[in-house]
């Protein structure tokens, strides 16, 4: 017990000082209130704010393919830090969202990277 009270931050009240700066990421409601994804895990639904939240940096990285469309690299060991899962559990994520119709996969093969498209879903 010592030792999570040694990495755990001890909560403090919130006041009306202006000095908060937290980064945020963005969760669409409908995932959470549309009844069409109700069977998309939490997790799997945590996964999309965070690729939506990379999309910016993709824009501003210029990855952007022939047809116009915006892609993103997010590696599995990313997902694992993320989300403090293992690589089956990544995977089977990544196989939710593309079931849905939230992802589409692109391999480039060679050792590469795979091209994710982060579709609407709002």
């Amino acid at each position: 017990m010592r030792d999570l009270e040694k990495v755990c931050i001890q909560p403090k009240y919130n006041y009306c000082t202006g000095e908060e700066r937290f980064t945020f990421i963005k969760l669409p409601k409908c995932l959470v209130e549309d009844e069409g994804f109700v069977e998309l895990s939490m997790d799997a639904k945590l996964l999309y704010a965070f690729f939506l939240d990379r999309v910016s940096l993709s824009i501003k990285n210029g990855w952007i393919d022939n047809q116009g469309r915006v892609f993103i690299y997010y590696s599995i060991k990313n997902i694992c830090e993320d989300l403090n899962c293992g690589t089956q559990k990544a995977c089977k994520l990544l196989d939710e969202l593309e079931k849905v119709g939230a992802l589409e996969r692109k391999r480039q093969g060679l050792g590469r990277p795979n091209k994710l498209y982060l579709k609407k879903m709002f």
